[in-house]
């Protein structure tokens, strides 16, 4: 019996990286015009063979700001798999410029739709946690959903720089032959990690959903629905941590405006320091 998916979503027999049809260019970067049903199907094909890990990136206001000031982040968004918008001042840019995104996709809201939709039987599902009382209680709830073969584990601090950890970690993947990579280590440490260990990993999806795993553990709790569904889930976090939110929210953001306005005149949010726009100048320049 053949499996329907949504429309526009690879079969299993080509989950490649050469749909640029569905994505739109904004802030730099192609973001995904896939709605969350069709992300949720795509994530239950095997990853693209032969690949390596497939990164999916999910933009917020924090992301782009730092995207504007990291080289091997805006690195690390330019070779993903696929680039989603998470935060709502995101979207709201995106639907100011025309943008054919259907609306957020944020990893705390895709986690626990992947749990209920990953199999037990064809999937193998590495969790990389932030401490062990998250790793523990994931571990327990993801064993009611079936799993057997999952792994929940912690990552020292500084794991980013600890090669090491790195080495063991890639090792237990392939090991493991892991499916689906979650790391709620934060950002931008890893999505970078991931980007730089790609090709020692096996062929798997690599998100980087953050607190998410927190939440799902019940170790962190989430701003009500009704918070999240209007985009204000960050004033949320922001009183639940204020010694470690309150700046990036109210202070550290403000950048996102001036990348925004950059953008609208059609400039490189980072400006002449990003290596690859100066190249792309010049081959302009060369081509003229």
């Amino acid at each position: 019996m053949t499996e329907l998916l949504p429309r526009g979503v690879p079969s299993q027999w080509d989950n490649d990286n050469n749909h640029t049809s569905a994505e739109h260019n904004l802030l730099g970067f192609n973001f995904t015009t896939w709605n969350e049903d069709v992300m949720l199907a795509a994530l239950m094909a095997p990853a693209p063979r032969g690949e390596g890990l497939q990164l999916l990136v999910t933009a917020n206001v924090d992301h782009i700001v730092r995207l504007t000031k990291d080289a091997e982040f805006r690195e690390a968004y330019r070779s993903s798999w696929k680039a989603v918008v998470d935060g709502m001042p995101v979207l709201l840019y995106a639907k100011l410029r025309g943008a054919p995104i259907p609306g957020r996709i944020s990893g705390s809201d895709l986690f626990p739709k992947m749990l209920d939709r990953l199999s037990p039987d064809r999937h193998r599902l590495l969790f990389v946690c932030p401490d062990e009382d998250t790793a523990i209680k994931l571990n327990e709830r993801v064993r009611t959903l079936g799993f057997t073969d999952h792994l929940s584990i912690t990552a020292p601090m500084g794991f980013e720089k600890n090669e090491a950890f790195g080495t063991w970690l890639t090792t237990l993947a392939r090991k493991q032959q892991t499916t689906h990579l979650f790391l709620g280590l934060g950002a931008p440490k890893s999505e970078k990690w991931m980007a730089q260990h790609r090709h020692e990993l096996p062929d798997c999806y690599g998100l980087a959903f953050g607190a998410a795993l927190q939440f799902y553990a019940g170790t962190k709790h989430r701003a009500p629905r009704i918070i999240s569904k209007v985009g204000l889930e960050f004033l949320w976090r922001a009183a639940s941590e204020p010694k470690r939110l309150a700046k990036r929210y109210f202070v550290s953001s403000w950048p996102f405006l001036l990348a925004v306005a950059r953008d609208l005149k059609g400039k490189p949010i980072a400006g002449i320091e990003d290596p690859v726009v100066v190249a792309q100048e010049i081959e302009k320049k060369r081509a003229s």
